[in-house]
């Protein structure tokens, strides 16, 4: 077992990766998923949440008081030790404290199991101060591998640009080949036929929502 964190900046490629093995090993392991949210105020452990109704029953524990939440983190592992299984907890930047305990608790036992438990995280958004930090320092120790999607090169933008009007090398400067990026600009390039690549509406949402 292990627990691996997959980080970048928002629309490098975190999801696709994840979702790309997710569909790779489904047929053979379960899959467990769970997602953090950008709230004013985050539920309480509510990626294990959306683990629990996946899991079909496994994990109906009541997490209302500490007691009950350390049964419910042994219940996690017991899961994930039952046989070999996938699970995935997106976005933990923005996991309230009892989601990054569970990593925690969970990072340190996963050698017990023979599953893989995934983490994916915005690194420029973890500051120094940010709470996800000392959860990475502490697993640090366990080796926990930190695996970071890089950027599409200039010639998988030309790739991407077959068959358009849009200047490949123009295109990768603007985006600095963030796939999100760039495959928003060639869909809405496509849409209005225009040769020169714009900033489409779904990019300027993205980039406002990080600000």
């Amino acid at each position: 077992g292990r627990i691996v964190f997959v980080e970048g900046e928002a629309g490098i490629g975190k999801t696709s990766v994840l979702r790309a093995l997710a569909a790779s090993v489904r047929a053979d392991a379960p899959v467990y998923w769970g997602a953090c949210e950008a709230m004013a105020t985050p539920r309480p452990l509510g990626a294990l949440d959306d683990i629990a109704i996946e899991s079909g029953g496994k994990l109906a524990v009541a997490h209302d008081g500490s007691g009950e939440r350390h049964r419910l983190f042994v219940a996690f592992v017991d899961l994930l030790a039952q046989r070999p299984a996938l699970a995935v907890f997106e976005d933990v930047h923005w996991a309230d404290e009892a989601t990054l305990d569970l990593l925690r608790y969970a990072g340190r036992r996963i050698e017990r199991t023979h599953s893989l438990l995934v983490a994916s995280f915005r690194n420029d958004e973890v500051t120094p101060a940010h709470p996800l930090r000392v959860v990475l320092g502490d697993l640090a120790t366990t080796g926990a591998p930190r695996l970071v999607p890089q950027p599409l090169s200039l010639a998988a933008v030309r790739t991407l640009c077959t068959g358009t009007a849009v200047d490949a090398a123009a295109l990768h400067g603007q985006t600095a080949g963030n796939p999100f990026f760039v495959t928003e600009v060639l869909a809405a390039t496509a849409k209005s036929l225009k040769a020169a690549p714009g900033v489409p509406t779904t990019v300027q949402d993205a980039v406002l929502a990080r600000g």
